[in-house]
């Protein structure tokens, strides 16, 4: 295409080609979007903000080529999918509500993928993490400030009883139980981290102990050599018995504590109940799976701290 040149109170047109003009105007009109813009455009903020991460729903941009590290999520319900390809006219509502219905939708998935991402080790509690949501109909990039996370704040305050990295482990492995069952099957279970000579002290096992007179290394639910055996065993009735250090000491162990007066939600079975009292009574954290759902939850002082719903994983 030529150059359009003025000059004079008179512009003179030299030899313009107005047909690539329109032809132009027309693809930009026409065209189909281009979702490289707003990967580009993200990777450029990310590395300009010099962010903890890149988080996406979308595979085709797994491999994006940017020095920030990219973390690639998957919906497991429908739901969330729905969520993700549903046009925005659907609703009755006025469209600057629906496009804020959209931006806080978008904004908690992003948050859940950081709670994750957390637990996975991948990314702290402070920083910034830049979202890229493709929909049907649009596409955004949301910068988000870690430290706004209300569940991570929580699950940073039971590191006071127990270490961050068992915590993690813990919650690691709870994840996988929720999210995969075994060979098929879902089923709950639960681990009382930390305190764990009063645990032992108010409780008895259901089972010979798997853990008895193993070595350390196989008795560490840091190591993730040690995750499928806990999985394994993780299907035993009773609860797990772990100190704060991470060290398994028994597995199928009944607690032996009055539930009665500890608030949990209805519905929810003696594990949660007997989980939650047992934190109420001794300086321990619990972390409980569902057998119904897979849905995790943290207790401390007898409270629920922590409910996780693990609606998303992580693919890579």
């Amino acid at each position: 295409m030529e150059t359009i040149i003025l000059s004079g109170a008179t512009p003179s047109l030299n030899k313009v080609k107005t047909q690539d003009i329109l032809s132009e105007k027309q693809g930009i009109i026409s065209g189909k979007r281009d979702f490289s813009i707003i990967t580009n455009s993200a990777i450029e903020i990310a590395e300009k903000i010099n962010a903890s991460a890149i988080i996406t729903f979308s595979e085709e941009i797994s491999k994006l080529p940017t020095r920030i590290p990219v973390f690639v999520f998957t919906g497991r319900k429908l739901a969330m999918m729905n969520e993700l390809t549903r046009s925005i006219e659907e609703t009755g509502k006025a469209i600057h509500e629906r496009m804020e219905d959209r931006a806080r939708s978008a904004i908690e998935e992003i948050s859940e993928a950081s709670i994750i991402a957390f637990i996975n080790n991948l990314i702290d509690t402070e920083g910034l993490v830049v979202g890229i949501i493709k929909m049907k109909d649009n596409d955004s990039i949301i910068i988000y400030d870690l430290s706004t996370n209300k569940i991570m704040k929580r699950l940073m305050e039971c590191t006071e009883r127990v270490e961050a990295s068992v915590l993690r482990a813990v919650l690691n492995i709870a994840l996988q139980i929720a999210c995969q069952g075994r060979e098929g099957k879902s089923f709950g279970t639960a681990f009382i981290i930390g305190d764990s000579n009063e645990v032992m002290r108010r409780s008895h096992p259901l089972v010979l102990n798997p853990f008895e007179g193993q070595s350390k290394d196989n008795c560490d639910i840091v190591n993730p050599k040690s995750w499928e055996t806990v999985k394994s065993f993780a299907q035993l009735d009773g609860v797990f018995v772990v100190t704060g250090k991470g060290i398994i000491r028994a597995a199928g162990r009944y607690l032996d504590i009055n539930a009665r007066d500890v608030p949990t939600e209805k519905g929810l079975g003696g594990r949660h109940a007997s989980a939650a009292a047992i934190t109420r009574d001794t300086e321990t954290i619990a972390v409980t799976v569902s057998t119904s759902g897979g849905t995790i939850r943290v207790f401390k002082d007898g409270l629920e701290v922590v409910k996780i719903e693990p609606d998303i994983m992580l693919v890579q």
